[in-house]
């Protein structure tokens, strides 16, 4: 009897903290990765768009962004490597006034954390420095559930705060041969640098993917074959976005704050994708129709080009979006779709075409030598009878 008092005091104490602490619903994030940072007047810096479901699964996201458009400006946006696979209305922006919209899907459903996309910014200058800029989601922004209802889920929202500093004068610029653009995507995988050496300088740096890792204090001496300092290669590197870091320590003085110099790498072509030809009243008056859709993991679709020929005819590719109108409606044509991701990378995707159908005249044509052969061998056989 004793034992069942206690258990029932246990349950009844359970019970009024349940009360008292009552459990919560989780809610998707949205959020920036990185969340702060500091970036050198002048600079660009990158800014991943990210999804946490908090176990939820989700199939569709509505998204508006704020930023500053007196600190900052958007030079791209990139959706390679986003969970995100249909997109009826693509990511844009507006520099004049600091918006993002977009809104992606997940057919099959999406639970975890991933990307929606990236964000290459540039910080302006003239500014009253530091300055610092944030970017925040607006409320209206949503999730839906994956539960057949469009169900809105409880959301919340992670900003991000960035600081814009203005860069010591006395610290090296680096520079590339091979990636000479740090806002472009690249296909090489071999990474060249370079930057002017001072006398009695010393250097300390690393090659990372996190640009907020910090440099050590430590003196670098770099060994290998066309590895020394002031010129570094690295070779074979893996697809992805890489950050050289440096300091420098001059003759009695202490380490410098750290400088970085981005590389963008993705030498694999996009996936292998499908042409598909429809027709619809409601789209181009209801003529024929194509609709293709390729997918890049690293850097994304840049654009796509088509080409439609007969025969002998020169193939020439243009620029297109699907769904696109086929000019040649009889579809003898080999259509021919080509898609190129933000570093070069192509893929192609082709559809052959029907075969031409046989002309009426040639059925009947057929079956009117059909039918007299047929009489023919009639009119043998009853000749072999008579003979007989």
């Amino acid at each position: 009897m004793t034992k069942l008092i206690i258990k029932i005091k246990h349950l009844l104490l359970i019970a009024c903290c349940l009360l008292l602490f009552p459990f919560s619903a989780k809610a998707a994030i949205l959020y920036f990765l990185p969340q702060s940072q500091s970036i050198y007047e002048g600079e660009s810096f990158i800014v991943n768009v990210r999804l946490d479901t908090e176990g939820k699964n989700i199939n569709a996201i509505e998204g508006h962004l704020n930023f500053s458009p007196q600190n900052l400006e958007i030079l791209e946006i990139t959706k390679g490597g986003s969970v995100l696979t249909l997109w009826p209305e693509e990511p844009s922006f507006a520099n004049e006034s600091g918006k993002i919209n977009f809104v992606g899907g997940v057919p099959l459903g999406f639970e975890g954390q991933g990307e929606l996309f990236s964000i290459v910014f540039l910080t302006k200058t003239g500014l009253a420095l530091p300055q610092t800029t944030s970017i925040v989601f607006e409320e209206r922004s949503r999730v839906l559930l994956s539960d057949g209802k469009g169900t809105s889920s409880e959301l919340s929202f992670s900003g991000g705060n960035y600081e814009i500093v203005e860069k010591p004068k006395d610290l090296p610029q680096i520079s590339s041969k091979s990636h000479p653009d740090q806002n472009k995507w690249n296909s090489s995988k071999t990474l060249q640098l370079h930057w002017e050496l001072k006398n009695e300088t010393e250097y300390s740096y690393l090659l990372t993917h996190d640009p907020l890792e910090q440099v050590d204090e430590i003196s670098d001496r770099p060994e290998g074959k066309l590895t020394w300092l002031g010129d570094m290669e690295y070779k074979n590197l893996d697809d992805g976005i890489y950050y050289f870091l440096l300091r420098q320590k001059l003759p009695g003085e202490d380490w410098s704050g750290k400088i970085s110099f981005r590389a963008m790498i993705d030498s694999v072509p996009p996936e292998p994708f499908e042409l598909k030809i429809g027709k619809d009243p409601s789209m181009f008056e209801g003529r024929n129709f194509l609709s293709f859709a390729a997918a890049d993991k690293t850097s994304g679709i840049d654009y796509y080009e088509i080409s439609e020929t007969k025969g002998k005819d020169q193939e020439i590719l243009k620029k297109a979006k699907s769904p696109y109108a086929l000019e040649d409606q009889s579809l003898q044509s080999v259509i021919k779709v080509k898609a190129v991701d933000k570093a070069g990378n192509e893929q192609m995707a082709e559809i052959i075409p029907l075969e031409k159908p046989i002309a009426l005249w040639k059925v009947i044509v057929a079956l009117a030598g059909l039918g007299i052969i047929l009489w023919f061998i009639k009119r043998y056989s009853k000749f072999r009878k008579h003979e007989k």
